[in-house]
């Protein structure tokens, strides 16, 4: 378990923040979280497939390719498999997603999780049992045997994360 705070350079940082809040990303609902959980109406989340079934799934995965370059100063990635980005909508309460490993088939396997947040609020990710609350540009990387899940926010329009999973 480790967090890294203002992990991307600022600059980059910045741009990527304006890409997904512009009006020119595509973000696509999902009426819940979590393809096999059946979910209360409210834990709904829109999304976007960066990188997906060992392959690139969207024309927006060369602008945030280089996160990986930076995440491999501490990790060696051997296999990319999966980049996706996770928006949230302020529901005006806080709602806690339900608690998941992401990659239930590569649990034996040494996979990392990174999850990169875009937006500081007061919305976060349970990991075992401790919150980390959102800051923006900070990336906190655990080992995909954690169960962890999220908490949508009150105090922004959205949160925004990228997920990234890693052998």
């Amino acid at each position: 378990m480790k967090v890294y705070k203002k992990f991307l350079p600022l600059m980059f940082f910045n741009k990527l923040n304006d890409i997904l809040n512009g009006n020119n990303f595509q973000w696509y609902f999902h009426n819940r979280t979590l393809e096999e959980d059946k979910e209360p109406e409210d834990n709904f989340m829109f999304n976007h497939n960066l990188y997906i079934n060992n392959q690139i799934n969207s024309d927006w995965f060369r602008t945030f390719e280089p996160i990986l370059y930076f995440i491999s100063k501490d990790y060696k990635i051997t296999q990319l498999l999966r980049m996706k980005l996770n928006l949230y909508t302020n529901q005006h309460k806080n709602i806690t997603h339900p608690s998941h490993i992401d990659f239930e088939d590569e649990i034996k396997n040494n996979v990392k999780i990174g999850l990169l947040n875009f937006t500081s609020c007061n919305g976060g990710t349970k990991i075992d049992k401790k919150v980390y609350k959102s800051n923006s540009n900070e990336l906190i990387v655990f080992d995909n045997k954690k169960k962890h899940n999220g908490i949508t926010q009150t105090d922004t329009p959205n949160r925004i994360i990228l997920n990234i999973g890693w052998k």
